[in-house]
């Protein structure tokens, strides 16, 4: 971690905008001011007149020189409502949101390249718009695609168990119904890449911001018709990803503007750029009811999911498919007789829906939190007692959950009586009564969430295939490649820490190395990193180990169960004073004596290399069908303070414990737990797309979409427990996603607490101070009425 720091703190890094070969140009993109229209002509003169231009390329090139954008979720197979779309880069013909581009300038440099973006002159024809995810599946909707019988893209129904005798089997039955609002992510580097094609070869090589280098490559190679055999992607120092840089299309276009130029081309995105065309995330309705005895028993749930995916989500972004997470995670840490779920994706004029952290497993837990503390307080029971009275107990692990998950391994009480003891919940609850005599208004909340890790998944782009390499060169060092690229989550440290560790080495001499399309894989989307990269590199490694013990057995004449590897050293148990280093005994392995040094055995078998390269994957999805490999659990306790007369929310304690099975790296996990938590603290709070009538995204800067800054985010207190998976190769679980999932749900709950005399429901987030007054104004009018 320390060398990954110093180098970046000392400016030796290299992201997407350092990037300078020669000849290069710049590309800029010519966005939409409307949010549906149809393009009537576009005027390019002016623009390919300014000195400096090299050419624009509109939808009607695109059209000319690519195919559609490759589909990468495909359920039509299911039976379900799985509606798919073609959909270029660049349209040709209609734009559906605000901000889609409609061309590209490509100049000498990047100003010149956005004064000639201004001189493109679009004439639209304005369409009506469908402007959200209920009125958008209205009979007489305007449509968003002129082809689909209406704007509904995904309908998918799931039954876990058995729905209708959990709620023959209920004393009661509450209706839940909660909203979140439309948000994205904001790593502190947006999108960008250069594209190199060489025309000799007809092949194309691209470095930049990419996530998962390999499934780039799938779909630039498909959308330009190059086969992927002459495309190789590579990924730089990344400033951020959160999922949101999982899906390739504008960067096809940059690739094309190579093509046609025979120019490297150098694309940079503005952060407005990147808030307007996406992707965006969350912005679900859901409406159901959950069934429940007298005693706290939980029973079942039937409920309806509504997402607003924006434009279709199976070709820029991969999001219709987060609907299934969506579905099935209600299902929580709990125990449950059945569900009924059913999940809607409705398309609308807004920016498409792509992974942002949660994806959509989010959705369901922090949904069904919210609906267990609302059962805690119709049955009087506190939010804890509920809790403990449902969960899966330590001794049922492995445990087979009614949806099909595999919950690898957990002590849930234990983890949630930890947080209590941590924050003083009695404490909490007397200070809460001594302050409301005063007449503030203290609020405390308490969440409890599993986070499914490490997906795989049929008919779609994250298969859940992953592959690694491990290999000692000739001076005893040793190179590291997999598909995990290092986006903030401690990839490089973690890996070292792994194959040090199985080699008995120093983590100095483990050089990670960065990814490239050359490795098969998803990368660290859907917390994956600890699940399927980091398994099949410890698995690499361990192979690795038997080949290091067989060759120095044999080169140092001695039992291979005698051979012992530590602190960079090589030795004998029964002689530890004649020890080699790694050095010495790569040196002899390659050259001196050689192959010819070592077992004939290993000879024949053409097995003496020390040189891995392994694949991994999940032991329980193959029997089971489990989606996810790895459930992390984690237990949030938040204290809030909210201002009546300006409806602030202040946060006053925040306490988080987790448990991520065999912890590699504490800080990395850390980092990860405080970096999710406020982010999640900024959806609760004041984060949201705001579209008007007419489509319009009204904020696209740092001025109007707030997030938390250090000043915003509380004092994190943090706590582990550690319960390895029996999944995994090194006992980990991936964690990357909870944080974001418990916070968020914590501090709404917390805020329905601190506003409990006024009998207030907060189930729609964000809970800015504007909302929490409109609240409190319509809670003490209807209470004057009523009185």
């Amino acid at each position: 971690m320390k060398k990954r720091e110093e180098r970046l703190i000392l400016g030796k890094g290299q992201y997407a905008d350092d990037l300078e070969f020669f000849n290069m140009a710049h590309l800029v993109f010519v966005g939409s001011p409307h949010a549906h229209a149809r393009i009537v002509s576009i005027d390019i003169e002016k623009a390919l007149a300014l000195p400096g231009v090299i050419t624009v390329i509109t939808g009607k090139e695109v059209a000319a020189h690519t195919r559609p954008l490759p589909v990468q979720a495909n359920f039509t197979s299911k039976g379900w409502t799985w509606r798919l779309a073609d959909v270029y880069a660049i349209p040709a013909d209609k734009v559906r949101w605000h901000g889609e581009p409609v061309a590209a300038v490509v100049a000498e440099d990047e100003e010149t390249a956005r004064r000639a973006a201004d001189l493109v002159v679009v004439t639209y024809e304005i369409l009506p718009v469908a402007g959200d995810v209920l009125t958008a599946l209205e009979p007489g909707a305007p449509k968003v695609y002129d082809d689909w019988e209406d704007n509904k893209q995904v309908h998918l129904l799931f039954d876990f168990g058995d729905p209708d005798k959990a709620f023959d089997m209920a004393d009661q039955v509450l209706p839940v119904t909660n909203r979140e609002g439309r948000i994205t992510g904001l790593p502190i580097e947006p999108r960008g890449c250069v594209g190199v094609y060489d025309t000799k070869n007809d092949s194309l090589e691209m470095w930049g911001s990419f996530q998962t280098p390999f499934l780039s490559r799938h779909n630039i190679s498909a959308t330009l018709g190059v086969p992927e055999a002459k495309v190789k992607i590579n990924a730089v120092d990344i400033g951020g990803a959160f999922g949101l840089k999982i899906h390739a299309w504008k960067e096809n276009v940059v690739a094309l503007a190579s093509k046609l130029t025979g120019r490297p081309v150098k694309w940079m995105e503005p952060h407005r750029d990147f808030v307007a065309t996406g992707p965006h995330q969350r912005d679900v309705f859901w409406d159901g009811k959950i069934a429940f005895k007298n005693d706290g028993t939980l029973l079942g749930l039937k409920a309806k999911v509504f997402h607003d995916l924006g434009v279709e989500s199976t070709n820029k972004g991969i999001a219709a498919l987060s609907i299934f997470p969506a579905c099935s995670s209600p299902t929580n840490m709990y125990k449950w007789v059945g569900m009924h779920v059913e999940g809607i994706g409705t398309v609308t004029n807004k920016s498409f829906y792509c992974a942002y952290r949660g994806y959509g497993k989010d959705k369901g837990i922090k949904f069904i939190e919210a609906a267990i503390n609302q059962v805690a307080k119709k049955l009087h029971m506190t939010p804890e007692a509920i809790r403990l009275k449902n969960f899966i107990q330590p001794h049922e692990f492995p445990y087979h959950q009614i949806n099909n998950y595999v919950l690898d391994s957990g002590d849930y009480p234990a983890v949630l009586n930890k947080a209590m003891e941590m924050a003083d919940l009695e404490g909490l609850r007397k200070r809460k009564k001594e302050l409301a005599a005063q007449g503030r208004h203290l609020g405390i909340g308490l969440v409890t969430a599993i986070e499914p890790a490490g997906v795989a998944v049929p008919n779609c782009q994250m298969g859940g295939i992953t592959e690694a390499r491990v290999l000692i060169t000739p001076d005893g060092s040793v190179e590291v490649h997999s598909d995990r690229t290092e986006i903030g989550q401690g990839a490089e440290i973690s890996h070292a820490t792994i194959v040090a560790d199985i080699l008995g080495m120093d983590p100095a001499m483990i050089h990670v190395k960065r990814v490239t399309s050359d490795f098969i894989g998803q990368g660290p989307l859907s917390s994956r990193g600890a699940v399927y990269p980091a398994s099949a590199v410890a698995k690499a490694a361990k192979l690795l180990r038997q080949k290091v013990v067989h060759c120095a057995a044999s080169l140092m004449k001695i039992p291979a169960d005698q051979v012992v590897l530590e602190k960079g050293f090589i030795y004998s148990a029964d002689a530890p004073d004649k020890k080699i280093s790694y050095a010495q005994f790569a040196e002899k392995v390659f050259f001196f004596p050689g192959p010819r040094g070592l077992d004939p055995e290993m000879l024949k078998a053409h097995d003496h290399l020390l040189d891995v390269t392994t694949t991994w994957y999940s032991p329980t999805t193959p029997e089971s069908g489990s989606a996810y490999t790895s459930f992390c659990v984690s237990a949030d306790i938040a204290v809030v303070e909210v201002d009546i007369e300006t409806g602030v929310t202040q946060i006053v304690k925040y306490v988080h414990v987790h448990d991520a099975g065999t912890i590699i790296n504490a800080q990395v996990v850390d980092g990860q737990i405080h970096g999710g938590i406020v982010q999640g603290i900024g959806e609760a709070l004041y984060e949201g797309l705001n579209y008007d009538e007419n489509g319009q995204l009204m904020n696209t800067s740092f001025s109007n979409y707030l997030i938390p800054t250090s000043v915003e985010a509380p004092d994190i207190e943090i706590a582990h427990l550690e319960t390895p998976s029996p999944f995994s190769e090194t006992g980990a679980k991936g964690m990357g996603e909870a944080p974001i999932i418990g916070s968020k749900a914590v501090i709404l709950d917390a805020i329905e607490d601190a506003l409990s005399d006024f009998g207030i429901r907060v189930n729609d987030a964000p809970a800015t101070p504007e909302k929490v007054r409109k609240w409190i104004k319509k809670a003490t009018a209807q209470n004057l009425e009523t009185s």
